[in-house]
């Protein structure tokens, strides 16, 4: 929570409506508290609070909490393409008794190129995320199809439908057991393979209050599949059932 607290104080002082003013940017601010899973394939739940940042500088560089850093190589209408740099989150054995023995994943940055094709209120999305950071060494590659209801209005919704599939370093950082984690933490051997790790289904509601003012909800709901549902960290004592749902505060500048 600090972390997010300290990145919405540097954002809000960096980005003042003076600067918003004197160049071509668009930006919002904000923060959303959520409720998800301690960490993949848990079935107890945490409570944080996180940044919503997006910042867009002219048609060429972007800063968004979720894409990260990065330049648009083409946007219009009917077509975004993009490369970024994005912050991934950390799995601690301490962040849950039964992770006990089975070592720590550091938080780390991972590259990122997007492209996303625009047809009226529908899309389809394709990201590729390999992490640079070596914590991993893995990637993960998404489809997603979405649809946004009222975007010239005042109430704005968004759904999105994903499949998640990764390969068999992801797989076996995030979901398998090796033998020396086996001897450490009692859980069977177990070998993750690559594939389809997962299925989700995600709604953004916003409705603004003003001209600057906007509430944001979330909810969304993975299951996780092949390996990732067979690995006994989940089968035995998590769940293959990841729902999460938070709502937020945005300024818009």
């Amino acid at each position: 929570m600090k972390q997010t607290l300290l990145a919405l104080l540097l954002t809000i002082f960096f980005i003042s409506p003076e600067i918003v003013r004197a160049a071509d940017i668009s930006a919002s601010v904000g923060a959303i508290a959520i409720s998800r899973p301690d960490y993949a394939g848990a079935d107890d739940y945490e409570f944080d609070i996180l940044p919503l940042i997006d910042i867009s500088i002219g048609k060429s560089v972007f800063f968004n909490a979720e894409r990260g850093l990065g330049v648009y190589f083409m946007k219009n209408r009917a077509l975004e393409f993009e490369g970024s740099i994005g912050y991934y989150e950390s799995r601690l054995a301490e962040d849950s008794t039964k992770l006990t023995g089975l070592g720590d994943i550091d938080a780390g940055i991972d590259g990122r190129i997007f492209a996303r094709i625009n047809l009226d209120e529908y899309s389809l999305s394709f990201q590729f995320q390999n992490d640079i950071s070596g914590n991993h060494d893995g990637f993960l590659f998404i489809i997603g199809a979405g649809y946004s209801f009222g975007r010239h209005t005042d109430v704005n919704w968004k759904v999105k439908a994903s499949m998640t599939f990764a390969d068999d370093n992801y797989m076996q950082s995030y979901f398998g057991i090796t033998s020396t984690q086996s001897t450490q933490s009692g859980i069977a051997v177990f070998n993750a393979e690559g594939g389809l790790k997962d299925l989700a289904l995600n709604s953004i509601l916003s409705r603004k209050i003003d001209r600057h003012w906007s509430l944001k909800g979330v909810a969304g709901y993975k299951v996780l599949v092949s390996d990732a549902d067979r690995i006994p960290l989940v089968e035995n004592s998590g769940s293959e059932h990841q729902p999460h749902f938070g709502a937020g505060l945005v300024y818009k500048f």
